[in-house]
Formats: C-alpha cells, structure tokens, sequence
C-alpha cells in the first residue's frame, strides 16, 4: 500500500502543510518538529509523488521555456536558442527547479499561443522572443504564472523583460560603415510587424543614418523573415536597383548569409564590391569561406539574469517590481565590413 503524504502527518501528529514545509526545506518549521517529521517519513519510507505535492504547496519547482519559430519547422539547434538555453538551465540547476521546453512554430494565433504556454502546470514561463503583436503578448500576460521575456522590448511598463540593446547595436553597425566611406547604406529587415527585435533593430538602423547624416534610398529597406533564403531574395532585389548600395545591414546572421550568397553568385566580392554585416555572431558566421561582421550577442547575460528574475518573481509575488533590462551587444569586425585581416579594427 503506497505511504502518502496524510500517512506522514498523522503519524506525526502534525498538518499535512507543516510535512510539505518539512519538504521543501521551509524554515518556518521548529527544529523539534522537523526531525520528527523526517524520521517518521525514513520509518515509512515515504516518497513524495512531484505532483502531488505541487497541488498541495501549489508550487511545481518547475520552469516552463517557450520558444516561438517563425518558419516552418522549430530548430532546437539553432545557435541561438540553444546558448540562451544554456544559461537558463545553469540557473535552474542551481537553484533546483526542473526545466520544461515548449515550442511554437510557423504562422500562428494568439490563441494558441496562450492554449500552449498555459497547458502546463509550471511555476513560471520565459518566452523567448514571442513572434507576436503588443496587443496580443498582453492577453498572454493577463494568464496564472509569472512571465519574463528574453529577447523581446515592450513599453509596458507592468512586463518584465531581458533583452539585447538591438537599437544601440545596429547603430553601430551603421556607425562602422560610415566610418569606411560608405554612404549608400542598405538594410535587409526582419518582420517588424511581429517581431520586436526586427523592429527595434530596423529603428537602429533609421537612428544611424539620421546621425550620419545619410539618406535611404526607396527600395534600400527589404523586409525578409530571419530565415536564410529570404536574405539571398532580399540581396538580390538590392542588387537589381538602378544604383547597388555600397553597404548592407541584414537584421540576423542567416540573413546575412544569404545575401552573402546572392553577392557571390552575381560575381561580386563580399568586403571589395559590397560590405557586409549581420546580427547574432552564429558560428557560421565565422567559419570558411565566410568571414561576417556582425553583433555578438551576451546570450548567458541574457538568460541568466532573466531566469533569476523569474524564478525571485516566482518566491517573492507580493514585493515584485516589473524589472526590465537591456544588455549591450559587440560589434565584432571581420572581412565583410572590408576590413583586412590584420587591421587593428579587426575582430572576432
């Protein structure tokens, strides 16, 4: 006959409240109390059952992860995801929760979204870049458990949030091609009507060149989804204008990639006829025969600082203040941006 968690409490003579405290290693417990507790539980050799004691505490001392994708197919290798996965399960590790790996991929409503993170009987959510309108990430937050962004930017002032500093960033990358002479400066954006980081990068891109005093061209903003083929498409739209840009900016290293592509294919040489920059620091992004100048991400800032904020939102809800951070990016300069190996400027 399986030993429960009421067998322990009547047995020793204390509430089954005070045995899940006893469990959870809670303080609140005289010392007197608690060894009685745990020897009645050795006597009986009880094993707590996860669930049941989640129903009873309310707490699961578990993270659920949500990753959106927005092409057809989620990557769980993806660079990206899976350095951000790194420092999130660093943390839980440390401070002894389980980690739970959601997804969501392609063209998707709201409403599933909210069906999917909610599904769950977690403690708390990090959403990881959510492809999805302001207006609609609200409905998710109005749910039961404590969220936190990772790689998302919002107004609202009630949501927590980690993120890159995608406008400062992408205004240096403008800055770097200014400072090599260039004037005619293209920009390959992801999908700013539902992805936040694109929007904000698109916005930093806009910023360098007011700064600079340089002008956008019509037809010098192309809109691709992130993925790598639409950066090789959007590439070669640039390179049909009437006037080729000098420069481009791609709103993410696959992106870049592509247009890389599209640049050799048509004869041309990346960093001589056309410089090059992305986003992200992928390991494709250095490796042969690609040499990209991009911003390198601080991914284990990132999710580190937003699973502690989490999972201190999770234990303390009634003295919680929304917290949002922004955390700087690298440039790192490589031959794409024409600078020669060697060159003090280089990096990466």
């Amino acid at each position: 006959m399986t030993v429960t968690i009421y067998d322990v409490a009547h047995k020793a003579g204390v509430s089954i409240s005070t045995v899940s405290r006893v469990l959870n290693n809670n303080p609140n417990v005289l010392e007197d109390t608690r060894q009685r507790v745990l020897e009645v539980i050795q006597e009986l050799q009880f094993k707590p059952n996860p669930i049941a004691r989640g129903l009873v505490v309310k707490k699961t001392n578990l993270i659920e992860v949500f990753f959106s994708w927005a092409g057809p197919q989620f990557s769980i290798q993806s660079d990206w995801y899976m350095k951000l996965l790194d420092g999130i399960n660093e943390v839980v590790e440390q401070e002894h929760y389980g980690l739970l790996i959601n997804t969501i991929a392609g063209v998707f409503a709201p409403q599933a979204v909210y069906r999917k993170v909610y599904n769950n009987a977690v403690d708390g959510v990090l959403m990881v870049s959510p492809y999805l309108p302001e207006a609609e990430l609200q409905q998710v937050f109005q749910g039961r458990s404590p969220i936190v962004l990772i790689g998302y930017r919002t107004e609202e002032p009630r949501v927590d949030y980690v993120d890159s500093d995608n406008v400062s960033a992408v205004e240096q990358v403008v800055d770097h091609f200014a400072s090599q002479g260039h004037r005619k400066i293209a920009c390959i954006s992801g999908q700013a009507g539902t992805s936040r980081n694109a929007a904000d990068r698109f916005q930093g891109f806009q910023k360098g060149m007011k700064k600079n005093g340089l002008a956008v061209p019509p037809g010098y903003v192309v809109e691709g989804n992130f993925l790598r083929e639409s950066g090789e498409e959007c590439m070669r739209k640039l390179l049909a204008l009437p006037e080729r840009p000098t420069a481009v900016f791609a709103s993410n290293d696959l992106m870049a990639l592509g247009a890389w592509d599209a640049i050799s294919a048509a004869g041309l040489q990346v960093g001589e006829d056309i410089a090059l920059a992305g986003f992200d620091d992928i390991p494709e992004a250095s490796t042969s025969p690609y040499s990209l100048t991009t911003m390198g991400q601080d991914y284990r800032t990132i999710s580190v600082e937003a699973t502690r904020m989490l999972i201190e939102k999770i234990n303390r809800p009634e003295h919680w203040k929304p917290r949002q951070l922004l955390v700087p990016a690298q440039l790192i300069v490589r031959l794409s941006s024409g600078v020669k190996e060697g060159d003090p400027k280089s990096g990466g």
